[in-house]
């Protein structure tokens, strides 16, 4: 089992996370890296239970914080390595579409769990 690292930030970025994690998993899922998809899955599921305190076959058990909430999603290495991916990946996609906004938020959001992870030691590229 690898060990999970917290980086905190305000819920807010936690659901670009999630919602770029949903993005990833489906495109994934359909024709592309299977454990990939899993992966951004789990990092959902961490979410989910860290954050909403959802408990599996308990429809409605987990409701989110408010927006400005700080959280602190504890992931393993390889699953933060996953998010700064699809992160860029996403953002990427953003600028495509004109939603440069969103492309900015993205981009920051992984800056921000690189510079995290470098202070932990942890090679990002």
């Amino acid at each position: 089992m690898s060990v999970g690292l917290i980086i905190a930030m305000p819920l807010r970025q936690w659901g670009l996370i999630d919602a770029c994690m949903d993005n990833d998993a489906s495109v994934e899922t359909v024709d592309g890296n299977r454990q990939r998809a899993d992966l951004a899955r789990s990092i959902r599921r961490v979410g989910w239970d860290q954050i909403a305190h959802w408990t599996p076959g308990v429809p409605g058990s987990g409701s989110w914080p408010p927006p400005d909430e700080i959280v602190k999603p504890k992931l393993t290495i390889a699953q933060w390595l996953l998010t700064i991916d699809v992160l860029e990946r996403w953002a990427a996609a953003a600028d495509r579409t004109g939603r440069h906004d969103r492309a900015a938020q993205e981009r920051e959001l992984r800056e921000l769990i690189i510079a995290r992870l470098q202070a932990h030691g942890v090679q990002t590229h």
